[in-house]
């Protein structure tokens, strides 16, 4: 933690970060709208005018009010989503790395099945098949990050297993379960957590993807920083600038911080740069 506090990157990150936090968490208190409150007769108030800070939108619902719940979907959605990713892959992983086999095969095969098919395609088919909702956009989401932490823990557990702590607990006669959970898991989690750390980023940019593009599923009553962002593309070459702007900077700094926080957690945890 001293050496991580250290690290100037990763402060701006945290302070990034906890921004995001607080916005998300204290949104029913900090906005100072409703954020589906429409008010035609304010509609595409420019950013500073009084009592609109960033402005309203091309219905009049205030800029400020949508950020601020806005970061309560991208928090559930990638939240929700990296957990679900992790206790898919987590034991594949470990499991895939310890007994190798033709189960290794087979788990690295679905793997490399999934990730060539295309992240929207597969998205668009999930959604036809199953209807869109937000419920089906978290699960698509989470299940397709599966490869990424499976990946990741079947290399750490491939040169963790051969080493002279893994052999003395096979020698001694420690299940493999004991082995798997007490021995391996604690050396393989630093870059599990560095690497799920970092596709919170790339979750949030998904959902404001799904969401720009009307696939995310989520109810048009729910502010998302995706829906902001199309329906400030209809207004952006007449005027409307801020409709736009403000959520693609709100999604632009986050993914920022979590980056820059993702980079020197990385740093700190790997046992070769101290």
């Amino acid at each position: 933690m001293r050496r991580l506090l250290k690290n100037p990157a990763a402060l701006a990150g945290l302070l990034i970060l906890a921004a995001f936090l607080a916005a998300a968490l204290l949104a029913p208190f900090l906005a100072p709208y409703d954020p589906t409150a429409q008010d035609l007769a304010a509609r595409l108030t420019p950013p500073g005018a009084p009592g609109h800070l960033l402005g309203t939108d091309r219905l009049g619902r205030d800029i400020l009010s949508r950020l601020l719940f806005g970061a309560r979907l991208s928090l559930l959605v990638s939240t929700t989503s990296v957990l679900i990713g992790l206790l898919l892959g987590l034991p594949l992983g470990l499991v895939s790395g310890y007994l190798g086999g033709r189960l290794d095969d087979l788990l690295m095969r679905l793997g490399d099945i999934q990730l060539s098919l295309p992240f929207i395609v597969l998205v668009i088919a999930v959604m036809a098949a199953l209807g869109p909702s937000l419920l089906n956009t978290v699960l698509v989401l989470g299940v397709t990050s599966w490869v990424v932490y499976a990946r990741v823990v079947r290399g750490s557990v491939l040169s963790l297993k051969e080493l002279e702590f893994a052999m003395a607990a096979r020698a001694l006669g420690a299940s493999t379960p004991r082995i798997l959970l007490r021995h391996l898991l604690p050396s393989a989690l630093p870059p599990l957590i560095v690497v799920a750390t970092l596709e919170l980023a790339r979750i949030i940019v998904a959902e404001a993807a799904l969401s720009f593009l009307g696939l995310s599923g989520v109810p048009p009553e729910i502010p998302s920083w995706g829906q902001m962002l199309a329906d400030g593309r209809e207004v952006l070459f007449f005027g409307g600038w801020w409709v736009a702007t403000f959520p693609g900077v709100a999604i632009s700094l986050v993914v920022l911080g979590i980056n820059l926080f993702g980079d020197a957690l990385a740093e700190v945890l790997d046992p070769r740069s101290r």
